[in-house]
C-alpha cells in the first residue's frame, strides 16, 4: 500500500511539473512572438555541432591527448555530461536527435547498408520519412526560427529524406555515411560517387574542398545571410573523425611522439584521467582487450611507427575541427550573437574500430580495389587527398576509454559519447552524471527555445531543467529509456543497465550491470538480481514491441549484410574489370601453353637429328 500511495504522489507530482512546464512555456512563447513582432526576439540561438565517432574520451575537457582548447574553453562555462548515450550507429542516431523519436519509430531501425529487403517492408526499416515527419527544424521554423545544416545528413535512403524537405531554410549536405574530406569520393568499394546537394539539389564541391573548413565557412555564410532579428537553429554535423581520417600534414606533424606509448598502455591512462575528472567513478575497471586486438609489444618497431601515425592523423583531424568551430564561434561573437547562443557540441556514436589492412587473398583484393579506385594507402600518403587511413579497434578502444568496446555495440564504448553545452540558460555546473538520451534533445531545445510543445510527442524528455541546474535528473530511478540496432540492444533505468551485444564481439546473451560502481562493464550481475534482470527484460521487451523492433535470429549479422550488400555493389561495379584480369591471364596461361609445347617440339626437333639437347 505504501508503495502504491508513494508510486501515486510520484505520478501527480511528474504531472503537475509537466503542467506547471506547459503553462510556463506557453506563457513566455507568447511574450516572444510580442517581442518578435517589435523586432526583439530575444529567444536563443541554438547550434548543434554533431562529431562523428568521436568516442567518449576524445575531446580535452574529457582527457584526451589531443587538443581540443575551443572545445575545452566551452565546456568551462556549462555542462559536461558523463552519462549522453546515443545510438551505436550513425544514420539511427542522428535520425533521434533531429525527431526526439526512438530510431525505429521514424523507419531508422538501422543503416541504410546494413538492411535486408525483408526489413524494409516494415514500417521501423523502411528507410523513408513519411512527408509529414516533424523534425527540430520544421518545429523551430514554424515557431519563427531561420534554420540551417550543414555538413553530413546520412539518414536512410540516399537522396530520399534531405532536409530542404523537413523544416530546413538552408542546407548543404553529404547524404552518405562517409566520403573524402578533400573531394565527392566515397571509401566504401562498390560505389559509384558520393552525393552532395545544397536545398535539395545535387551540388559538386569546390576544388579546394576540406570538410571542416568548408563546412564552418558555409554555416557562416548562412548565418550572416540571415534575418538578424530571427533566432536561428544551425545544425552542423562534421565529418570528423569518420573514415578515411585526413588532415594536412602539419596537423600530423604537431603530435609526432604523442603515441608512441602505445595503445595498451594509452587505455590505461585514459581510465586514470577520467576517474581523477570525475567522470566515473573510482571502482570503474576496464575489460579486457578482444582476443582479436593486437598487443602493442607484439609489433616490429615499423608497425608501432604506422600505428602511432594513424592516432596522429585522428588527433590532427579532431585539432583542425576544434580550430575551425572556434572560427564559427568567432564570427557569432564578431557578429554580437554568440552571447545569445546555446552551444552544444556531442558525437553521433562511439570511436570506428573499422580495420583497413587485411592479408592473403582480402589483401590482393582491396590492393585491386584500390588500384580501380585510384586510392593511395602508402604510409607517405597518410591522411592525405585518395587515402584511407583509419585508427582500428585498438586505439579506438583507447577513445572510447574507460568503457568496453566501440561503435556498432550496445556497449557504452558504442553508446556513451561526450556532450557539452553551454550559453544562454545553461548553469555553469560542470560535470553532471544525469542520463540523457538523444531523443531527449529536441524536447530539451524546444524547451530551451521557449518553443510550446506535448511531451507526450516525443519518445525523449526535456533535460533543460538538468543543464539549468534546477534538477540532478530528468528521470526517476524507476523510468527506463532502451536503444536497438541490429541486434545490438540496451535498457538502462537509474543506475541499471542491460545489455546484448551481437557478434563477432558479442554472443547475444543479455547482461545487467551496475553503471554506478561498474561503467566499464565487467561484471554480470544477473544472477545475483534475477528479479531486476527479469523486470528489465520485460520491460525491453515492451520497448521493442511499441517501437517495432525486429529482432535477429541466431544466423542474422549486421557485419555479414552490410559485406553482402557492400560484395553485391561491388560485384556490380567491378566486374568488367574482374572479366578482363580473368580474360588476362586465361591469355597467359594460353600463351604459356603455346610457348612450352613450342619449345617441346623444337628440342624434339633437335633430338630427331642428332644435335645435342
Amino acid at each position: 500500500m505504501n508503495n502504491l500511495l508513494s508510486e501515486s504522489l510520484g505520478s501527480m507530482q511528474r504531472a503537475l511539473v509537466l503542467v506547471a512546464r506547459a503553462v510556463f512555456s506557453t506563457a513566455v512563447f507568447g511574450f516572444a512572438a510580442v517581442a518578435a513582432a517589435k523586432g526583439q526576439d530575444a529567444r536563443p540561438n541554438i547550434l548543434v555541432v554533431l562529431f562523428d565517432d568521436v568516442g567518449f574520451m576524445d575531446f580535452g575537457a574529457y582527457g584526451s591527448d589531443t587538443r581540443t582548447p575551443k572545445i575545452d574553453a566551452l565546456a568551462k562555462k556549462g555542462v559536461i555530461l558523463s552519462r549522453f548515450h546515443s545510438s551505436p550507429f550513425c544514420g539511427p542516431s542522428r535520425a533521434m536527435l533531429l525527431t526526439g523519436m526512438d530510431n525505429h519509430q521514424v523507419g531508422m531501425g538501422t543503416l541504410v547498408e546494413t538492411v535486408t529487403e525483408e526489413m524494409r517492408r516494415q514500417p521501423g526499416y523502411s528507410m523513408l520519412w513519411k512527408t509529414n515527419q516533424k523534425t527540430v527544424a520544421s518545429l523551430l521554423s514554424e515557431a519563427g526560427y531561420r534554420t540551417y545544416v550543414a555538413g553530413k545528413w546520412g539518414i536512410g535512403e540516399a537522396g530520399a529524406n534531405l532536409p530542404n524537405k523537413f523544416g530546413f531554410d538552408r542546407s548543404y549536405v553529404m547524404d552518405a555515411t562517409g566520403g573524402s574530406n578533400y573531394n565527392a569520393k566515397p571509401y566504401l568499394p562498390g560505389y559509384h560517387d558520393v552525393g552532395w546537394f545544397e536545398d535539395g539539389k545535387p551540388v559538386t564541391l569546390p576544388s579546394d574542398y576540406y570538410s571542416s573548413r568548408s563546412l564552418v565557412d558555409k554555416m557562416i555564410n548562412y548565418i550572416d545571410a540571415g534575418d538578424p532579428k530571427e533566432p536561428f537553429f544551425a545544425f552542423l554535423p562534421l565529418q570528423a573523425v569518420h573514415i578515411p581520417v585526413q588532415v594536412p600534414k602539419k596537423y600530423i606533424d604537431s603530435y609526432n611522439g604523442v603515441f608512441d606509448a602505445g595503445w595498451d598502455v594509452m587505455r590505461k591512462a585514459r581510465l586514470e584521467r577520467a576517474i581523477k575528472l570525475g567522470l566515473v567513478p573510482p571502482t570503474t575497471k576496464l575489460a579486457p582487450a578482444p582476443k582479436t586486438h593486437r598487443a602493442w609489444d607484439d609489433l616490429t618497431p615499423e608497425e608501432k611507427s604506422l600505428a602511432a601515425r594513424e592516432m596522429q592523423v585522428n588527433a590532427g583531424m579532431m585539432t583542425a575541427a576544434d580550430e575551425h568551430v572556434g572560427r564559427l564561434l568567432e564570427s557569432l561573437e564578431t557578429a554580437g550573437k554568440l552571447k545569445n547562443t546555446i552551444v552544444i557540441i556531442t558525437s553521433d556514436n562511439g570511436a570506428e574500430a573499422a580495420v583497413t589492412k587485411f592479408k592473403g587473398l582480402q589483401k590482393v583484393l582491396v590492393r585491386g580495389i584500390e588500384a580501380i579506385e585510384g586510392f593511395d594507402t602508402s604510409p607517405e600518403n597518410m591522411g592525405q587527398i585518395n587515402s584511407l587511413t583509419a585508427i582500428g579497434p585498438e586505439w579506438a578502444s583507447v577513445s572510447s576509454a574507460p568503457f568496453h568496446l566501440y561503435k556498432f555495440y550496445g556497449s557504452e564504448g558504442g553508446l556513451r559519447v561526450p556532450f557539452i553545452v553551454a550559453g544562454p540558460g545553461i548553469k555553469a555546473t560542470g560535470i553532471s552524471d544525469a542520463p540523457v538520451h538523444v531523443a531527449d534533445l529536441v524536447p530539451t531545445i524546444l524547451e530551451a527555445a521557449r518553443v510550446p510543445y506535448n511531451a507526450s510527442d516525443f519518445y525523449g524528455r526535456s533535460a533543460f531543467p538538468v543543464l539549468a541546474g534546477e534538477g540532478a535528473s530528468s528521470r526517476t530511478e524507476d523510468e527506463g529509456f532502451g536503444f536497438e540496432v541490429s541486434g545490438n540492444a540496451a535498457l538502462y533505468r537509474g543506475k541499471w543497465k542491460i545489455t546484448r551485444l551481437s557478434p563477432p564481439l558479442g554472443d547475444r546473451k543479455w547482461r545487467l550491470y551496475d553503471l554506478s560502481q561498474d561503467p566499464g562493464e565487467t561484471t554480470d550481475l544477473s544472477a545475483d538480481n534475477p528479479k531486476l534482470f527479469e523486470s528489465m527484460l520485460a520491460e525491453y521487451q515492451s520497448y521493442s514491441k511499441r517501437v517495432g523492433v525486429i529482432e535477429l535470429g541466431p544466423n542474422d549479422s549486421a557485419f555479414k549484410q552490410l559485406f553482402k550488400n557492400v560484395a553485391t555493389k561491388a560485384l556490380h561495379k567491378y566486374w568488367p574489370h574482374a572479366l578482363g584480369v580473368i580474360l588476362a591471364l586465361v591469355g597467359i596461361v594460353y600463351l604459356t601453353i603455346r610457348a612450352v609445347r613450342k619449345l617441346v617440339r623444337r628440342r624434339r626437333s633437335k633430338s630427331g637429328t642428332g644435335q645435342p639437347k
